[in-house]
């Protein structure tokens, strides 16, 4: 049973109590409570907490101290509940949508198949957009061996003098032609030349077709890029011979930018996009081509969704670690708020100065303990409520001595 006193002590345990001396203190506290270890261990928690302190003990700061503690700790739980939200939304719906669309895909690839044995699978071919595209690729291959033959012609076999000599009243405009088209079809050895250098360029326009595995859009992005290197090369030097020869017929000045010359972006117009126009009907071609085939076209449907599948366990697999991130930053975050549990613990006191307290405050007790024989059960019980006490908060008990 609580002694009468002890429970008047409780009736007060919000106020903070300053004392002189604590050995006095607790002679005083044993008497009114009989010595009993219960009581003692109360006023040990209330010493350990800041509900008596030295005389000296400053409250306002102490309570600031307090409050700073308190705030991290409130911070540190927010933070650690949004990891948890962040965490149960990638478990709860990114995962497992990520695994149902494997599971999906996996389906599609076995009903493809089942539809290949079952000849069931309808490609789409249509022969009329196939041929059309088979017309616009040769008609477009045509052009731009032309297009180059006469590009080549022009920046490299074009002869000034003879030009301007037989341009006549109509030099202005005759000069302003950026392609030689009678050149290339009058016999003469630079043609070979000229054709050959054609067909490299039409070759270059191949290369983004031939494509494959890794890093393909990579690849095929530098291909289109050096393309287009070449053929700003190519318009450069046209616009560069033209240029010269208007200087040479005295019709312009010697000052040239070739990127406010309309003939440099005529060139790369005629050129560049046509290039990727046929790129993108060749393709076309190729795709409608392969829909004549069930096998290819079930072959390429498998690619795709098996591609699909690659990259969705790729994706769950950063979302796997991303969880285990995010639990290991949890932790950390516990770990934190236990420091700062403890350290909120301690916050009232220096843990030396509160350690000397508490063992002065036993020392008084067990002064109250030792001035009777009668109390000796009651001294090993204090005794043992103090040691568990010290242990458990300062993981050493402080010599008596």
């Amino acid at each position: 049973m609580v002694p009468p006193a002890f429970q008047e002590e409780t009736s007060s345990t919000k106020r903070i109590e300053k004392i002189r001396s604590f050995a006095n203190y607790a002679l005083q506290k044993a008497g009114l409570n009989n010595g009993d270890a219960t009581s003692m261990k109360t006023f040990l928690k209330w010493i350990k907490d800041g509900y008596i302190v030295d005389e000296a003990y400053n409250e306002k700061e102490h309570e600031t101290h307090k409050w700073k503690i308190q705030v991290l700790i409130s911070e540190k739980k927010e933070e650690r509940e949004k990891l948890e939200c962040e965490k149960k939304t990638i478990q709860d719906v990114r995962l497992k949508d990520g695994q149902q669309k494997v599971e999906d895909y996996e389906e599609e690839i076995q009903q493809t198949k089942l539809d290949l044995e079952q000849n069931k699978i309808n490609t789409g071919y249509s022969s009329i957009k196939f041929f059309t595209y088979v017309s616009l690729v040769i008609l477009l291959s045509v052009y731009l061996i032309l297009f180059y033959a006469s590009a080549i012609y022009a920046s490299f076999f074009r002869n000034a003098g003879t030009l301007i000599q037989t341009a006549g009243d109509d030099i202005v405009l005759y000069l302003d032609n950026i392609f030689d088209v009678q050149g290339i079809f009058q016999a003469s050895p630079a043609l070979l030349f000229v054709y050959l250098g054609a067909f490299l360029f039409f070759a270059i326009g191949l290369v983004p077709h031939t494509m494959g595995g890794k890093y393909k859009s990579l690849k095929i992005g530098a291909a289109v890029l050096g393309a287009l290197i070449v053929d700003s090369l190519l318009a450069y030097k046209i616009d560069s011979g033209i240029h010269e020869l208007k200087v040479m017929a005295g019709i312009a000045d010697e000052e040239w930018n070739f990127l406010t010359s309309v003939n440099f972006y005529l060139v790369l117009a005629f050129g560049f996009v046509a290039y990727l126009v046929w790129g993108y009907m060749f393709d076309l071609m190729l795709k409608e081509k392969n829909k004549k085939n069930a096998e290819i076209c079930a072959a390429l449907v498998i690619k795709d969704l098996k591609t699909k599948i690659r990259k969705q366990k790729d994706l769950i697999a950063d979302l796997k670690a991303t969880v285990l991130d995010l639990e290991s930053r949890v932790k950390m975050l516990e770990e934190k708020m236990e420091e700062l549990k403890k350290e909120l613990d301690k916050a009232m006191l220096n843990p030396d100065l509160l350690s000397q307290n508490l063992t002065s405050f036993y020392m008084g007790w067990r002064q109250f303990l030792n001035g009777s024989p009668d109390f000796d059960s009651k001294k090993d019980e204090c005794e043992k409520v103090y040691n568990d006490f010290m242990e458990t908060h300062f993981k050493k008990i402080p010599s008596l001595n």
